[in-house]
């Protein structure tokens, strides 16, 4: 080999590194339905965790994730509140909780109320001076938490759990994105419309339809704070392993609510091909989806497909952005 031809090789080397450095697992997926008279309707499906983690903000956020956001004219996420009415769903029966499920919910409030009581520390720590001397007093806020979580239902209580996880998370220091995926794609793009992915009551009716179980999913929140840097490795291994096709480990976050599959992942599918099938406008429209919700979900609690499955059976013809 002569000298001529190491910086030619060199180069190469560092070419095929900086490939290898911006590679990532798709986690963003292109489904396009033509319809005569309508043209092609494109629907990016995007998988994400509510934790927003930083490997979401990765090179390939940057490189595929904001282009598809870009090109597209509205953006579906969970929780907004204006989605359309649904069947009739009905409210969570207090009289399915067993005495082990009513305490489990009794433990549940106090340790919503604990994270509010946390999330308002950190909250007044980013406070400037100015700022903090116009905050509510203290005590006076931890009594009005307190009559809150006492006096909320369980799917309120479930919303108000989420925000005070939410709030605690973006405190982190080394949390630089402030929210996860769905509020960072809405902020960045404040000119686009917003819709819920659900139905208007389609998360109460998930939550309450797991029945005797569903405290499960409370204690599921409040566990998931306040984040360590060890709880965010393991959930970034288990989210990479679930978009590669792989089970998570024992225990993750992302399914230890298999047990409530049927509602939570099954039915809401259900309900959301129902409503994307009819998207045929021939324009791009962008949904932020729970990653459990892509894949199929069979077991001895559930047996379904995941929704990207139910959109190519739909007719759309689905493809990862790599």
């Amino acid at each position: 080999m002569t000298t001529a031809l190491l910086p030619r090789i060199f180069a190469c080397l560092l070419a095929l590194a900086a490939g290898t450095a911006h590679a990532a697992t798709p986690r963003l997926w292109k489904a396009t339905h033509a319809v005569e008279g309508h043209g092609t309707t494109t629907l990016y499906v995007l998988a994400a965790t509510p934790a927003g983690l930083p490997a979401e903000f990765d090179a390939y956020y940057t490189r595929a994730v904001l282009p598809a956001l870009r090109a597209s004219a509205t953006l579906a996420v969970e929780g907004v509140g204006d989605g359309e009415e649904g069947p009739a769903a009905p409210g969570c029966d207090l009289r399915q909780l067993d005495e082990q499920g009513i305490a489990m919910l009794n433990d549940a409030r106090q340790r919503i109320l604990t994270l509010a009581l946390q999330a308002d520390m950190a909250r007044r720590d980013a406070l400037d001076v100015k700022a903090l001397a116009k905050a509510p007093d203290p005590d006076t806020q931890a009594q009005s938490w307190a009559r809150l979580v006492e006096m909320s239902d369980e799917f309120t209580l479930l919303q108000f759990a989420r925000m005070q996880v939410a709030a605690l998370a973006s405190a982190a220091p080394d949390h630089k994105q402030g929210g996860n995926v769905a509020e960072a794609l809405v902020r960045a793009r404040p000119d686009l419309p917003v819709h819920d992915i659900d139905y208007r009551t389609g998360m109460m009716h998930a939550y309450c339809a797991a029945g005797p179980r569903r405290t499960m999913m409370l204690l599921d929140v409040v566990d998931s704070a306040p984040p360590s840097p060890a709880a965010t490795a393991r959930l970034t291994r288990d989210f990479d392993a679930l978009l590669h096709g792989r089970a998570p480990s024992d225990g993750s976050p992302l399914t230890r609510l298999a047990p409530l599959d049927a509602g939570l992942v099954c039915a809401r599918n259900r309900a959301w091909i129902a409503r994307m099938a009819k998207v045929a406008d021939g324009r791009t429209h962008f949904y932020v989806v729970p990653v459990r919700n892509l894949f199929a979900a069979r077991h001895d609690d559930a047996d379904c497909g995941g929704l990207l499955d139910d959109l190519a059976q739909a007719g759309f013809s689905v493809t990862p952005i790599k």
